[in-house]
This record gives C-alpha cells, structure tokens and sequence, in this order.
C-alpha cells in the first residue's frame, strides 16, 4: 500500500518530466558543450620547479666560527654576532630573499626571450614580466611595483622546509619556456647573492686578521725578545727558583703569542682565499630545466559537472513550470 501511494505521489512529477524530455537532454549537453569549449579554449598554465640547498663552504664556515671566538676574546661583540649569526643561512632566509623587492625588481624588469614553442609550448613571448603582467599604474615605477605584487601574488610560490633546509619555488605562467628561464633567473640571482655575501664576509674577516696578524707577530717578537734578553742576563738560573720562574713564565709567553700568531695567521689565508672565491654554493637539487610541467585543465571532471548541473536545473525548470498553472 505504501509503495503504491509513492508511486501515485511521484507519478505527476514524472509526467511532468517526460512531457519536457527534451528540456532535460539539451540543457545538459549545451552546458557541458560550453563548458569543454571554455575550458580548452583557456591557454594552459606552466608550472617552472626548482629546489635548492644554500649553505656555505665548510672553510668559510669554520673561519668565520674562529673570528667570531677570536672577536669576542678581544672584545669586538659587533664583528663576533656577525661572524657567529652568518655563518649559514636558514631555509626561510631564503624564502624571504626570493619575495624581497630587490630580487622581485630584478626579475620583473628583465628581458626574456621565450620563442621556442615548437620545443615548450605556449605562446610565444618576448618582453618584460611587466609587459607580460600588463600591471596599471600612472608612472614606470607604479607599473613595475604593481607588476612585483602581481609576480608575487598569481605566478609566484615559495616554501621553506626547515627540518630537510630545502627551499622550493614554482613559477607558473602561459608559456613553458618562460616559466624555466624565470626560475632559473631566481636561482642565478639568490646564488649570486649568496657570493657576494661570503666574499663580504670573507672580505671582512681577511682585514681584521690582518691588523691581528701583524699585532700578534709584534707581541710575539716582543716576548721573544724579554726571553732573549733574560736568557744573555742569567746564563745559571737553575740553582735560584725565582729565575726559574721567571724563565718559565717567559717561556710560556712565547709559546702563547706563537700559538695566537699561528691561528691568526691561517684564518688570514683562508679569509683572504674565500674573499676571491666564485665558486657556487646554492646546490640545485631539482633544476627547473625538464621539470615544466602544464597544469591540470580538469576539463573531464568540469564537463561532467556541468552536465550534471544542468540536469538539475532542467529538472527544476520542469517542476516548476508544471506547478505554474496550479499556482496560479
């Protein structure tokens, strides 16, 4: 009995339905139709990836670790923090310094040349990323700050993975060979930096220890001289202690004032190697050449979804113009 009252229920509603077949089968397909179309129709995007290690060479790093105690035992806690505190850099460092203006600047305002699009794929592109952005802005300047934001907010993504210090970019933009030149741009541009701030280092440190070196070998050709001179003043002092002592004392002196000239003088050689040393120290660990890849249209998913949709609203439509006249 009940099933048969749900089947009485329900049975204006599937009349009502069938009358409008029709409405039901063209809604559908016109909105998957459309969907499929628009979806093919907007150019792919490209993702560019890299992943990067940035750490400094383990000579720079025990040189400045060295300067930094030397510092501190003379007295300079300036030169010691900043000897101690850039040693290395953290992941997120280094997140910062891709978002930082100066880079974004850089980045923004170079001229790319992506033509190969038999080999990539995309529309060919050659220009600027502020011509690429097309950002608004009254001036030259507005423009390119707007541009910044926009790299950063659309086309722009940085992680910092502190446990493993490895740092991910991607780039995603319409052509796949300018989503690889501008991640490799980033990563010249952060290796770059990462030179020029250990040769300042080093720099730094090659000065200092060269005024050390040359007090240190003054203060040691002084206690070698009071040795000396006690030794040619007391040729027997083993029968009186108080010279013994003596002796002693000055002999120590000058083993101290070697040993602080020796030390001195290595880092010196080493600052002063580092201060003229090109070598890279950003380790790539995934090159963004080969890894560009095109992002997922979901075209399949979105066509089926639309054709869903517009079976519910063909159905709605129906219902409702059925129970329009009962209404009124």
């Amino acid at each position: 009995m009940a099933l048969t009252g749900m089947r009485r229920s329900a049975g204006p509603y599937v009349a009502a339905l069938r009358r409008r077949r029709r409405l039901l089968l063209a809604l559908p397909v016109a909105l998957a139709i459309v969907t499929a179309t628009t979806v093919l129709l907007i150019p792919r995007t490209y993702i560019g990836r890299a992943a990067f290690v940035a750490s400094e060479p383990a000579s720079l790093s025990n040189s400045l670790g060295a300067l930094g105690t030397v510092a501190s035992q003379l007295g300079v806690p300036g030169l010691s923090a900043l000897a101690s505190g850039s040693a290395s850099g953290s992941p997120q460092f280094y997140a910062d310094l891709l978002t930082s203006a100066t880079l974004l600047h850089t980045v923004v305002t170079t001229h790319f040349e992506a033509t190969d699009t038999t080999a990539y794929g995309g529309p060919s592109f050659s220009g600027t990323l502020v011509e690429y952005l097309k950002p608004i802005g009254q001036t030259e300047t507005d423009r390119e700050v707007d541009a910044m934001k926009r790299f950063t907010q659309s086309v722009l993504s940085v992680v910092a993975d502190r446990p493993t210090g490895i740092v991910r970019l991607e780039v995603r933009t319409k052509n796949r060979q300018l989503s690889a030149l501008i991640v490799r741009q980033m990563l010249d541009l952060v290796n770059d930096f990462n030179m020029r701030r250990r040769q300042t280092q080093a720099g730094a440190e090659r000065d200092f220890t060269s005024a050390r070196a040359a007090a240190s070998l003054d203060s040691l050709r002084s206690v070698e001289t009071a040795l000396a001179d006690f030794r040619a003043a007391n040729i027997d002092f083993s029968h009186s202690p108080a010279l013994a002592a003596r002796e002693a004392q000055l002999q120590r002196r000058v083993s101290l004032a070697q040993q602080i000239y020796n030390s001195v003088a290595q880092r010196y050689e080493l600052a002063a190697i580092e201060a003229v040393r090109n070598t890279p120290v950003v380790t790539v660990l995934d090159a963004p050449e080969g890894l560009v890849v095109a992002r997922p249209r979901y075209a399949t998913l979105l066509t089926l979804g639309a054709a869903f949709a517009g079976l519910l609203i063909a159905g709605l439509i129906a219902l409702g113009a059925e129970r329009a006249p009962a209404g009124a």
